[in-house]
């Protein structure tokens, strides 16, 4: 596989080359969701340039695999919204728009997180998401920024991880409304943006600097 170098040259949208020498291309499918005509948009893309095929990733995107360096641009274009992708994705659940167990509306909450991350300019990748209740099916509990939704509003999470070097999230607040939340998660990625080490990821910096530190830049001294 292709160093990080390998990637300067290629689309915002592209994964890092294969030892074939071929790229991927994520579909945008925002919280797993996909339409219809955007499968349709797909499936032609796919048979255009005769691909190898399609991929469900474990972060719910649908990676086009195959591709040629040298016609990713082309790819990504034919794609149209479907090519378009976002700095800093964000995996959801169901919640309360068809699971029984569901508290919060997950989808909702996941839909206006993505759209807040995107104003940030961070040390490294951020991998978030939303769970509409304590079962955590989005996997809140081991992402850099996780949210889990409870009767009264919700769990904010910071610095987990569910890599080699796993690590559950530490809750920075409990109980809160949408608005307190992203307050929160705000904050805390603030402070993360200026004091983490270069790619580092929230883990190993919640570890370093240690949460209470964190605590005190998002809450203030008690």
């Amino acid at each position: 596989m292709a160093n990080l170098d390998d990637m300067k040259d290629l689309h915002q949208g592209a994964v890092l080359k294969r030892k074939d020498g071929t790229c991927s291309v994520m579909a945008r499918s925002p919280l797993g969701e996909v339409t219809p005509e955007q499968l349709d948009t797909i499936n032609a893309v796919v048979k255009e340039f005769n691909l190898s095929g399609v991929r469900m990733t474990g972060r719910q995107q649908l990676e086009l695999k195959g591709i040629p360096e040298d016609k990713v641009e082309a790819v990504i274009e034919r794609l149209g919204v479907v090519g378009t992708a976002h700095k800093y994705l964000v995996q959801a659940c169901i919640g309360i728009t068809g699971c029984r167990l569901g508290m919060q509306d997950s989808m909702a909450m996941g839909a206006k997180l993505e759209k807040f991350l995107d104003r940030f300019e961070l040390p490294w990748k951020l991998k978030s998401s939303v769970s509409g209740c304590s079962m955590s099916c989005a996997e809140s509990y081991v992402r850099d920024v996780g949210l889990v939704g409870k009767k009264n509003g919700w769990v904010v999470l910071f610095g987990g991880n569910a890599g080699k070097g796993a690590r559950k999230a530490d809750v920075l607040a409990e109980d809160v409304s949408d608005e307190r939340a992203f307050e929160i998660i705000g904050k805390a990625l603030d402070f993360y943006s200026e004091n983490a080490k270069k790619r580092e990821r929230t883990a190993p910096f919640v570890e370093r600097v240690g949460i209470e530190a964190i605590k005190e830049a998002v809450f203030g001294s008690a």
